[in-house]
């Protein structure tokens, strides 16, 4: 019943589904042949009608207003006194992709009963730790304590019936001061985590008029106490004060412009006011996890075919960027390190080619060197996400030995607002080590792998590049691309 009353709500609520007075009358013929008693058809009435207000309001831009309605709708549904709430209903949205219904309850401190393993519990409390959400929950029947446990930040922080564990020794329910307000707990020590998985929320919530509490354990890209409706405090009072991570999955504009303006006030001196065009970025990952073992000898060839074909590109060769976090840590130098040694042999070939190394610098360096990108290559994961989350429109091609290539670079594109074309290479073009389960997704993806017929490797992403970089030229006039063409990359 809980997951036909999800699906009901979800039904109300998309507009892609037909109008509205089509939306309604086929919800309410579900719920009546299901069975439903009357007033939960008229409280999911009342909370869906309630969250559609909200949405309204929200993309009229009165965030105030809207949260208001998130709010009343709350106390319509799931988490109410009367109706105990599935995990599904916890785990919902309250923004789309941002924000989770228990984690706005925790933050409200709202009366949360949860439906699980066929019993009934109240939330009694709620601990986040470096990684997870731990909830204290007391089941009604025997006053027994147990701890429900979230999933970690690229879960958005989703409950799992899985982690239900019993809380022993038991902790003191009331030991919280429950009169302080909850604290955000923030600051994934991977910037792309915290981008994609957490900022976007806090900004809802402030937008929305909240005052929040956060504790940042990890700087990376943005200060958090830059935000006008966030104020830093120290971990200490992790001790005394419930606490909650918040979480999503999707780098929305906002969040993305939030973090490069933070960043941009980071620059002391402005770009060449001319610099050659066009300008293509070519990512070196070097050795390690997902390492393209022949990457030198691809990556000249790949450089002598750009600069045979357009009359002043530059070229960018990036490597490793350090957050605010990790310019002293000895495990990010030795990966610059490397990565710096892998651009240095490239350079050494490479001697005709206008080429600019941004290995190693800080990210807001990083971000203002490029500028101006008209097309990237680089390699899946953390390095994809520098250009692919925070330039989106910019279109790429990602290196990615995995039998599953276009799969990978579809979900890259899914988790950011306005992604633009991110390109692939055929699978057949690669060789990757064997690994040692056939059935192992995650071994499989990080695994070394080599391009096997490098000129048709360069030739394919020639071919990306120009078709991206070049418009079309109309009868009678003259070309639209970036510079005169030398000579055409083989197909």
């Amino acid at each position: 019943m809980a997951e036909l009353q999800l699906s009901i709500r979800n039904l109300l609520l998309d507009p892609d589904q037909g109008g509205a007075a089509g939306r309604l009358r086929r919800a309410r013929e579900a719920l009546l042949q299901a069975g439903t008693a009357p007033e939960v058809i008229e409280q999911i009435g009342l909370e869906s009608a309630t969250l559609a207000l909200g949405q309204a309001l929200s993309q009229a831009g009165l965030e105030q207003a809207a949260q208001r309605c998130c709010d009343l709708a709350g106390s319509f549904g799931p988490g109410s006194a009367s109706t105990p709430a599935s995990l599904t209903e916890l785990n919902s949205w309250v923004y789309p992709r941002s924000l989770r219904r228990y984690q706005l309850a925790i933050l409200n401190k709202q009366a949360l009963n949860v439906e699980l393993a066929g019993a009934s519990f109240e939330l009694r409390g709620c601990r986040a730790d470096p990684d997870r959400n731990h909830l204290l929950l007391q089941q009604r029947d025997d006053a027994s304590l147990w701890w429900l446990s979230s999933n970690e930040c690229a879960d958005g922080y989703l409950l799992s019936a899985s982690s239900l564990r019993p809380a022993e020794p038991a902790p003191d329910p009331d030991g919280l001061n429950k009169q302080e307000p909850v604290l955000v707990r923030a600051g994934n020590s991977n910037f792309a985590h915290f981008l994609w998985n957490e900022l976007d929320p806090l900004l809802r919530l402030i937008d929305a008029g909240h005052s929040l509490a956060v504790v940042q354990d990890t700087d990376t890209v943005l200060n958090l106490a830059q935000l006008d409706g966030i104020s830093r405090v120290e971990p200490e009072l992790l001790n005394s004060h419930q606490s909650v991570r918040l979480g999503g999955t999707l780098v929305t504009g906002k969040a993305r412009q939030t973090v490069m303006d933070a960043l941009a006030r980071e620059v002391e001196r402005p770009l060449p006011v001319h610099r050659p065009q066009p300008l293509i970025l070519l990512g070196v990952r070097g050795p390690g996890r997902r390492e393209l073992r022949n990457e030198v000898r691809f990556m000249q060839a790949l450089i002598d075919a750009i600069t045979q074909h357009f009359h002043r590109p530059l070229i960018l060769l990036d490597g490793f960027t350090y957050q605010h976090n990790n310019r002293q840590h000895p495990l990010s130098q030795q990966r610059e390190q490397a990565c710096r040694t892998r651009v240095a042999q490239i350079l050494q070939h490479c001697k005709q080619a206008q080429l600019d190394n941004l290995c190693g610098l800080d990210f807001a360096t990083w971000l203002q060197r490029s500028e101006g990108v008209h097309f990237y290559v680089t390699h899946e994961g953390t390095m994809q996400h520098k250009l692919g989350w925070l330039r989106p429109e910019i279109p790429g091609l990602c290196l990615v030995g995995s039998s599953r290539a276009e799969a990978i670079a579809l979900w890259h594109r899914q988790q950011c607002e306005g992604a633009g074309s991110l390109a692939t290479l055929p699978i057949e073009l690669y060789q990757q080590d064997p690994i040692e389960q056939s059935h192992d997704q995650e071994q499989e993806r990080n695994q070394p792998f080599e391009i096997r017929d490098i000129e048709r490797a360069v030739a394919l992403t020639m071919h990306q590049i120009t078709t991206q970089l070049e418009l079309p030229e109309a009868p009678g006039t003259p070309a639209a691309d970036h510079s005169e063409s030398r000579s055409s990359a083989q197909q």
